[in-house]
């Protein structure tokens, strides 16, 4: 198996449980509706997108590491913001 093969297969999990881990933050937001909640299932959420996005950047081979690397970038800047918001901000 090459590197991009198992850095694709990487993606595609970190994709998988993101959404998982989303889901069930979803689950709890329903059960215990709070604002904190939402942004931490919306965190989630957006780690299964960052992988969804470069898992398929890669797979396809359309766009260029450093273009899929500052996507993930970006990705993980707004992770950080939405878990900022969640946990400091009142």
């Amino acid at each position: 198996m090459d590197l991009t093969s198992l850095t694709n297969a990487a993606f595609a999990g970190v994709a998988v449980f993101g959404a998982v881990l989303g889901a069930l933050g979803l689950l709890a937001f329903r059960r215990a509706p709070s604002p904190r909640m939402a942004l931490v299932a919306t965190g989630f959420l957006l780690i299964a997108v960052q992988g969804a996005v470069v898992s398929i950047g890669l797979f396809t081979s359309g766009w260029s590491p450093t273009s899929l690397l500052a996507l993930s970038a970006l990705f993980e800047a707004a992770l950080l913001v939405v878990l900022f918001v969640a946990t400091l901000v009142r």
